[in-house]
Formats: structure tokens, C-alpha cells, sequence
């Protein structure tokens, strides 16, 4: 099926649950949500705090379902959606752990009992060094390895150009081999280069 034909479908997808289809709501949310959750979960480290972001994404599209105009894919405009709402979430993140700190920074302190011993899974290290990224690096690369988007459509979802987007991507590859190396997981990363380049 060609692009224009599917964004085509998509629009008259998309004006019928605007107009309280609820059939037409139930495929938007069958076809996308699984693949939704996933790059939120991969955005914020978090399940349950992709599980609360996947819902907003999912509310605030369903209010604004009516300006989806389908130049690009349905799926494309909710991930837009929920990358917003990522970028969101950490701002407040970010707002609160601010107010947090300086709340403990004035607490007395008390007497050090040696480092708590770590228990840490690949998967903990991989989040970490994605979170260490920028969020603009780091949904560059999901959507790239994750979802498979080319570069245009990086570039799209990010609102930047093609270049840009290959900038952030390869700057994330960069910084996760650095971030992974000595790990287990170094070598994946050695090889996020030359997997879609």
C-alpha cells in the first residue's frame, strides 16, 4: 500500500473516532498502543510512569483527533504526541527532584554507613545510559532502531530536519558506547552504527 493511500486511510480512520466511532477509536488504539507504551517505557525507564504517559497521549488525542489533518501516519502523529508528553513528564521530573535536593541539602545528616552493595541487570545499565542522553538523542534512537523510522521521519517526529536527526542519532550512539563501555552491553552498542545507518 503506498504512503498517500494509507495516510488517507488513516484521516478517514481518524475523522470517524473524531465523530464518536468508538469502533474506529478501539482499531486507533489496538493498531498503536502496544508500540506506544513500548517507547515510553524506553523514554522514562519507568512502566508505570509509561503506563500514566500512554494515557495522556491516548486523552489528549482523542481531544485533539480533529486537527490530524493526514499528511503522515496516525501512529507518527500519536508518537508525536507521546514524545511531548515524555518531554513533559521530565520537566516535572526534573522541577520536583530540584525542590527535593535542596529540601535534603538543608536536612541534617547522618552518620555514613558505607555504600549500599548494587545490584544492577543489563537492563538497569541500558536505562541508565539512555538516560543519560538528552531526550532529543534519545528518541532519535528509538525511533530509529526501535521503530525503524528512516532519518525524514526522525526528523519529522523530532520537528527537525533529516540531517539534524542523523546528528542526534549518531551523537547517541556515540555516548551510549562510551556510557556501555567495559559492560556486557558495550558490544551492542559497537554495533548501533552500523545497523541503520
Amino acid at each position: 500500500m503506498n504512503a498517500k493511500r494509507k495516510h488517507r486511510q488513516d484521516l478517514n480512520l481518524a475523522r470517524k473516532a473524531a465523530g464518536g466511532d468508538q469502533s474506529a477509536w478501539r482499531e486507533i488504539y489496538d493498531a498503536s498502543s502496544d508500540s506506544l507504551f513500548n517507547f515510553l517505557c524506553y523514554q522514562t525507564g519507568d512502566r508505570e510512569a509509561a503506563k500514566d504517559l500512554l494515557q495522556e497521549t491516548f486523552v489528549t488525542a482523542m481531544r485533539a483527533l480533529e486537527s490530524f489533518r493526514g499528511e503522515g501516519p496516525l501512529h507518527g502523529w500519536l508518537r508525536s504526541i507521546a514524545l511531548h508528553k515524555t518531554l513533559d513528564w521530565r520537566r516535572s521530573l526534573a522541577r520536583r527532584a530540584r525542590k527535593h535536593l535542596s529540601f535534603i541539602a538543608e536536612a541534617p545528616r547522618e552518620t555514613d554507613l558505607g555504600p549500599e552493595p548494587s545490584f544492577r541487570s543489563e537492563q538497569d545499565t541500558l536505562q541508565e545510559a539512555l538516560n543519560s542522553i538528552s531526550p532529543k538523542q534519545r528518541a532519535a534512537m528509538l525511533l530509529r532502531e526501535l521503530e525503524g523510522l528512516s532519518f525524514k521521519e526522525v526528523g519529522e517526529e523530532l520537528g527537525c530536519a533529516e540531517a539534524t536527526a542523523r546528528v542526534h542519532y549518531h551523537r547517541a550512539g556515540e555516548a551510549l558506547r562510551k556510557k556501555l563501555e567495559g559492560s556486557e552491553l558495550g558490544e551492542l552498542a559497537d554495533g548501533t552504527e552500523g545497523m541503520r545507518s
